[in-house]
């Protein structure tokens, strides 16, 4: 989920609001793909945790 989650800062948005920065949104993360790590994350810590 990591690794997925900073591939998106080499994407160009096409969608949603950053897609009208354009050029300017390459080299930043995707907000919804950073949330959904750290949702998966949290998961993970309290299925392991107990």
């Amino acid at each position: 989920a990591k690794q997925g989650m900073e591939s998106t800062k080499d994407m160009l948005s096409l969608r949603g609001r950053s897609s009208r920065l354009g050029e300017r949104s390459i080299g930043h993360i995707d907000p919804g793909a950073a949330s959904s790590f750290f949702i998966m994350e949290a998961f993970l810590k309290s299925f392991v945790e107990g």
